[in-house]
């Protein structure tokens, strides 16, 4: 008997034999071979059933974009698992072999997981740091470097990504790039902020930008665990119309004056 499986709400089957098939299927040609199929296509597994190709590519990339990255001439998906395409791959309908069919390991239960446990940065999490960087919202800068469509999806995956080390260091050096191009630097932050502790008239700003200050030459018990980190949140604090003496305009034209925080993020 047929096996099925739900799939965003359509219904995937695997069938057990030609004759089977036929039932649903009278006029609808098998390929013999699924490593020469087409997207779409019915074919034979190598356990004799039939199952459809729900994917297929005709390449592989790796998470990192290693150079000559050409072990497999591609893959497929069935709503079984996923299979390279290799002589040496069999392609198998036994669900219980792929507890993730998106995955070509027969262990990995959930590849969200890895996102967690990744140390190098990937290329596509590299491109969502460099639409963070040029003023897009997270939501937008996910969507556009991951291709996702739902604002729902990309703003929970984005609020993931901005909780990974490896990502915002990746922020933080692209922020640096843009900072030190309009003339930005730990000379220009720490001369403005003397200023405003020196010669503002309003207290409240003196004191936060006295406190500023004390982070950043590590004399308000904080130590310096980035030492180029004020330029990312070393204004956090002051409101705009406070900051006008300290140029701040010129500090947010390098990303539009967007923050990052997807709470703010109209989608």
């Amino acid at each position: 008997m047929a096996e099925k499986r739900v799939i965003k709400g359509i219904a995937h089957y695997v069938y057990e034999d030609i004759d089977e098939f036929r039932e649903d299927y009278p006029n609808t040609v098998v390929h013999p071979n699924w490593r020469k199929a087409n997207e779409g296509d019915w074919v034979y597994s190598n356990d004799d059933r039939i199952v459809q190709l729900l994917k297929v590519s005709n390449n592989v990339k790796h998470h990192s974009d290693r150079k000559n990255y050409k072990f497999a001439q591609g893959w497929v998906r069935t709503v079984v698992g996923s299979f390279l395409n290799r002589e040496n791959v069999k392609m198998d309908t036994d669900f219980d072999n792929h507890p993730n069919r998106y995955t070509f390991s027969t262990n990995i239960k959930n590849t969200s997981e890895q996102v967690y446990k990744r140390k190098e940065t990937t290329n596509k999490e590299k491109e969502f740091a460099t639409n963070v960087v040029v003023g897009m919202g997270a939501v937008d800068a996910y969507k556009k470097a991951y291709s996702e469509m739902s604002n729902q999806k990309a703003r929970k995956k984005a609020t993931i990504l901005l909780k990974q080390e490896r990502v915002m260091k990746e922020i933080e050096k692209g922020v640096l790039d843009v900072a030190k191009g309009l003339g930005i630097d730990h000379e220009y932050i720490l001369g403005k902020l003397k200023n405003l502790a020196d010669f503002s008239e309003d207290d409240n700003i003196i004191l936060q930008s006295t406190k500023e200050l004390g982070k950043i030459v590590g004399t308000s018990g904080n130590t310096i665990k980035q030492k180029e980190m004020g330029l990312l949140g070393v204004f956090q604090g002051f409101s705009d119309d406070q900051l006008e003496g300290a140029s701040r305009n010129q500090l947010t034209e390098g990303n539009n004056g967007k923050d990052i925080s997807i709470e703010q993020e109209d989608s």
